[in-house]
């Protein structure tokens, strides 16, 4: 056996479809995942580390399809451009990033950051100097002059312009391009109603991106925002509001996935005003909840591919494995089976980030990006914000098990 650690007892939900495996064990080789098997994993050589995990559940870690990495930290998402800011900008987002890490959220996908300060976070994840999870990245994203998040985007008016932001941002590192098509609750001055990119701008946005091999996003709060992104050509809608019947079927025909970020609206629309949220943006979510929920529910039964987003960080609403978990119990109260909500959150959110070669199922060959929790998340999804165990790239990043020490074997 080619192993460096051994997890042995568990319980393993691999993601892939198939059923839970019982008293269960996993090799890591470095960053690697090596060998997964049940039973016992027979004799050890000396020097591996064994890790007695039973009574726990081994599954991937997990990915966040939507978050904003700014105000990560610091509590809020505005920073000024100047140098000083940038970069005190920079070092909360890594002290956030690493709490991020370390609730579970092994991958997340940034859809909208105020700069290209990002770029240098995810440099120093990857390098080692810092933890954090797998960053997926839009840079800034691209809306309409004086349109819906603003203060996270690149202002355009027409397809030259548009064209040009997305050369921009994909030269700075942008693995995606988002585009804000419409209007949103969190931008005061516009109604969820509001669709401000236009036809041309959109598909002017979607052939750059596709042929730099960039997917793009759209930020959809309506109807006739949806169905422009999906004439364009856009890859992933988020939020999908007031999606009827006949788009949620053109959906699942094209491949387009649905990135709804449910529990972030209905906080919204819950809420009093002891809350601190804005009156306008209780409104505008009491008018939006409802007719997410519908669509949510329209886009399941026609098959649209859906993956688990939070829109995270917020005042509200903080980025971490809590607003996962979160996320996961409202899709599977809304008629989401439970395999599948934690698939949205592993394999099919690899898969739209075009990363599944390496993350989202446990299989021998993927990284070793994985959590153990204590007890069973088809049923309690919160277990999920409490992971005993958190490994990325085949290191442990955080530790809280007591089902026994880590020891190395042969002593």
């Amino acid at each position: 056996m080619s192993a460096t650690t051994i997890i042995r007892g568990l319980r393993i939900i691999d993601a892939t479809g198939r059923p839970p495996v019982d008293h269960g064990w996993l090799a890591i080789e470095a960053d690697r995942l090596s060998e997964i098997g049940s039973g016992d994993p027979g004799p050890v050589a000396t020097g591996i580390t064994v890790i007695d995990g039973a009574g726990l559940t081994a599954l991937p870690g997990l990915i966040d399809c939507h978050a904003h990495a700014a105000g990560l930290h610091r509590g809020d998402r505005n920073t000024d451009d100047s140098v000083e800011g940038v970069v005190a900008d920079g070092l909360d987002a890594s002290t956030g990033l690493r709490q991020v890490l370390h609730s579970g959220v092994t991958s997340l996908r940034d859809c909208g950051y105020p700069h290209h300060g990002i770029f240098a976070n995810r440099a120093a994840i990857e390098s080692g100097l810092v933890e954090g999870p797998r960053l997926f990245l839009s840079g800034r994203a691209i809306c309409a002059t004086g349109g819906h998040g603003a203060q996270i985007s690149v202002e355009v008016s027409g397809p030259d312009e548009v064209r040009r932001a997305v050369r921009i941002e994909t030269k700075a590192g942008a693995d995606w391009v988002k585009l804000m098509v419409t209007g949103g609750t969190a931008t005061p001055g516009e109604a969820i109603t509001d669709v401000q990119l236009t036809i041309d701008e959109v598909r002017a946005a979607v052939e750059e991106a596709h042929r730099r091999g960039r997917r793009v996003s759209a930020h959809c709060s309506n109807l006739a925002g949806a169905r422009l992104a999906l004439e364009a050509g856009v890859d992933s809608i988020e939020h999908g509001i007031a999606l009827d019947t006949e788009t949620a079927e053109r959906m699942a025909e094209r491949g387009a996935w649905l990135s709804p970020a449910l529990l972030c609206t209905q906080i919204e629309a819950n809420s009093g005003p002891e809350s601190g949220i804005p009156d306008w943006v209780r409104r505008k979510g009491l008018e939006a909840f409802g007719q997410q929920r519908e669509s949510f529910q329209r886009a399941l039964r026609a098959g649209v591919r859906i993956v688990a987003s939070t829109d995270a960080q917020v005042p509200y609403l903080a980025l971490g494995a809590d607003a996962l978990a979160r996320e996961l119990a409202l899709m599977i109260e809304l008629g989401m089976a439970a395999p599948a909500a934690i698939e949205a959150a592993t394999r099919e959110a690899a898969e739209l980030l075009n990363a599944s070669s390496e993350i989202g199922t446990l299989q021998a060959g993927r990284l070793a990006d994985l959590i153990l929790v204590e007890g069973d998340p088809y049923l309690d999804q919160r277990v999920l914000a409490r992971p005993r165990i958190v490994i990325r790239a085949g290191r442990i990043v955080q530790s809280q098990t007591t089902s026994g020490p880590t020891i190395p074997a042969g002593e």
